[in-house]
């Protein structure tokens, strides 16, 4: 899949690497490659403020769909519809 056909928003757990570093990037840890998963979204925050979490299961930062589009690829897209985890256990750490 494109990541420029990829629809907003874009569900919950899927999985993304780092395919492209932006300025500052190292910085702040970021490396090509690390792998990172959509969070559950904010009903504060709404459907355009993505939550990035990390392997921990920590939400470590935010991001919007332009730049999930142009420095990350799609390694897995997930199949889950709840968008704000209603009745969903927390994210655990990638094992």
């Amino acid at each position: 899949m494109s990541n420029e056909t990829l629809k907003r928003p874009i569900p919950p757990l899927t999985t993304l690497r780092i395919r492209k570093l932006w300025p500052h990037a190292r910085k702040k840890g970021r490396e090509i490659g690390q792998v990172y998963r959509v969070g559950y979204y904010c009903k504060h925050c709404g459907r355009d403020v993505i939550w990035l979490v990390d392997s921990n299961g920590g939400y470590n930062w935010t991001v919007d769909h332009d730049f999930v589009t142009k420095f990350f690829d799609v390694v897995e897209l997930s199949k889950e519809r709840s968008l704000y985890g209603k009745d969903r256990p927390k994210l655990e750490p990638i094992g």
